[in-house]
């Protein structure tokens, strides 16, 4: 038999079969999607389970924005949405599809399952929490902080030029545009200071202090005001993705002191994505200081760059 009475054979049995799988995986497919009612269900669940501090999160992540509508601001918040890492919460409520399961909850603890039709909510404890001491994220407004910009090469208190508190619009733009310029800030001349969320390298949200560097052999100087000190320094920085994938411009630093005593400095390079950072701070425990940070980089272009940092 040559090859086209082969084809010809095979044709007959091929296309019926093709026919038949594409119908079978159609109705799966169909009967597998999660209706209205039941997300507004495991929604009243989730509300009846979470306690406030605990991480309420979506599997698979493709998932996440019917999550964010049907749940509400008031669930699916921007602490829980656009967290710096899951570490920070001592419990979780992971509202699942399909089997899928969050990689970041693979060590938790799980401690409760429920089912709500196609959606399984399951509470998980975090085995390695620790509370946090001082979240710097809620100490930037005046008179908890103060921005100034410092000539690098004089470090005398007389070069510092105040950074303005004001309110006004919030500014967003489309893809390339960066982190959303937040309402309430600290203007500078060139920069400022104030509450952003940045999207990482794989385009998670993460909620941070939007402060570009001005470049100019200048810094942002942003002094905290009564930090209480634990054994360590936690935190993470990051550049918005567009600017970091391109991975042409001068990298950023942000250094650290207590008063007088400086504690590290660490940089961002493009491409080095959500970065974490631990500065140990054990000299410090239990004092309440000025906590002071300086971001610097040899050129401003393109430098939307962003930092939060906890105390613990």
């Amino acid at each position: 038999m040559d090859i086209r009475a082969q084809l010809k054979t095979w044709g007959f049995v091929l296309v019926p079969a093709i026919a038949i799988f594409e119908l079978v995986a159609h109705v799966v497919q169909v009967r597998s999607v999660i209706g209205e009612d039941s997300w507004a269900r495991a929604r009243e669940e989730t509300r009846a389970l979470a306690k406030p501090d605990d991480l309420v999160l979506f599997a698979p992540r493709w998932v996440d924005p019917v999550g964010r509508k049907v749940f509400g601001d008031d669930l699916a918040t921007v602490e829980r949405e656009a967290w710096a890492d899951v570490e920070r919460f001592p419990r979780a409520i992971e509202v699942s599809i399909r089997g899928e399961h969050a990689p970041e909850l693979t060590e938790w603890k799980r401690v409760a399952t429920k089912k709500v039709d196609g959606i399984t909510l399951t509470t998980l404890e975090n085995p390695s929490y620790r509370p946090t001491i001082t979240d710097l994220l809620k100490l930037v407004h005046p008179p908890e902080a103060e921005v100034s910009l410092r000539q690098l090469q004089d470090q005398a208190a007389t070069a510092m030029r105040p950074c303005a508190w004001g309110r006004g619009s919030a500014q967003s733009g489309n893809l390339g545009f960066g982190p959303a310029i937040p309402a309430e800030k600290f203007t500078c001349p060139g920069t400022f200071a104030g509450i952003s969320v940045v999207s990482d390298l794989d385009y998670a949200p993460h909620k941070c202090i939007f402060a570009p560097p001005p470049g100019n052999g200048q810094a942002l100087r942003i002094v905290f005001h009564g930090v209480t000190f634990g054994e360590m320094l936690h935190g993470h920085h990051g550049l918005y993705v567009e600017a970091e994938r391109e991975r042409l411009r001068a990298p950023v630093h942000l250094g650290f002191w207590v008063g007088e005593s400086h504690i590290a400095k660490v940089t961002h390079s493009d491409g080095d994505g959500w970065k974490s950072f631990d500065l140990p701070t054990a000299d410090f425990a239990g004092k309440t200081a000025d906590l002071i940070v300086e971001i610097t980089s040899a050129n401003a272009d393109r430098r939307t760059y962003c930092f939060e940092a906890i105390t613990r």
